[in-house]
């Protein structure tokens, strides 16, 4: 299996297992990445990933303000967040690369300096692992994912693709894709993707976290799988984090082009991106964002790539 890493975002610009004619995952020209990746195509994201309300939350008895870059909305760190810097090489092997980032007090807002790791590694049965760590000296929020967007066809939309997801429940969102406090169980409504559900029965607009837990794991558990059936690929995802953000692409317009010069219509591809839950700064009853001096931030996900043809 080839991995495809730029340090400018510590961006994944594509995935080939072995015995693939495509990458499982959509890429752009390395010009469309950093700054201009505006869809966050297979960046690291952080120093939050998702949505903070307002670009506002208290912490310590203080109150802290953030950029919004997404109406109303704070999105994946800001308009300077860390899918659009370059990282630092800390070690590179044919299995491992370990990018360095470091965030100081007041960038985008965020109180104290955040010293982060990206470690990427390669393993034998088409597995790659993502581990994000973090270190501050300030109490802060923190939460990294890799937002990378699967079609295991390896091009057209992702509608035959058939996704599970090993949650119960998800959070019901506002116009604004921001959660609404909720925490709604997934019985009975279209969002129940335990038992797989093919993208076409989907409902619309998909982009809502799915909660997979209360609290961050040690362990990997079981997160999603997704399996196509024009290519007969599938991958299965492994986490620590507690929730799963899902995305079905449906804003792709194609004004972007990926890496071959063709345009990402609507449904190209399917984010699926590990992480806390969205604005859980601001909700108490979400597993917490909150980082303190002398602890470690740690999120691993694995994502396995299974020939089923």
């Amino acid at each position: 299996m080839t991995v495809a890493i730029l340090s400018l975002g510590a961006s994944i610009t594509s995935i080939t297992p072995r015995g693939a004619g495509h990458s499982m995952v959509l890429g752009l020209p390395d010009e469309g990445y950093g700054a201009a990746n505006r869809s966050y195509l297979g960046a690291s994201v952080g120093r939050y990933a998702n949505r903070i309300a307002a670009g506002r939350f208290d912490l310590g008895g203080r109150s802290f303000s953030l950029p919004v870059n997404d109406g109303p909305n704070h999105l994946h760190g800001g308009p300077g967040g860390f899918s659009s810097r370059n990282w630092s090489t800390v070690e590179a092997t044919a299995s491992r690369l370990v990018l360095a980032l470091t965030s100081e007090d007041g960038d985008e807002g965020y109180p104290g300096t955040l010293r982060a790791t990206a470690t990427f590694t390669v393993f034998d049965g088409d597995t790659l692992e993502i581990a994000y760590q973090a270190v501050t000296d300030r109490p802060t929020v923190a939460n990294l994912t890799s937002h990378l967007y699967f079609n295991l066809s390896g091009g057209g939309d992702i509608l035959d693709h058939v996704l599970s997801v090993a949650a119960g429940h998800y959070l019901p969102v506002g116009p604004t894709t921001l959660p609404t406090g909720e925490i709604a169980a997934v019985g009975g409504r279209p969002f129940d993707f335990r038992n797989g559900r093919r993208l076409a029965a989907r409902p619309p607009g998909l982009d809502h976290n799915f909660c997979l837990a209360s609290h961050r794991s040690t362990d990997l558990r079981p997160a999603a799988r997704l399996e196509a059936d024009r290519s007969g690929w599938a991958v299965e995802l492994t986490t620590t984090e507690p929730g799963l953000q899902v995305y079905d692409g449906h804003k792709f317009d194609g004004s972007q082009r990926d890496a071959t010069g063709r345009p990402l219509e609507t449904l190209a591809g399917l984010a699926l991106e590990p992480q806390i839950w969205p604005d859980a700064p601001n909700r108490p009853g979400f597993p917490s964002a909150l980082l303190l001096p002398g602890e470690t931030y740690c999120a691993v996900s694995r994502y396995r790539f299974i020939d089923r043809s």
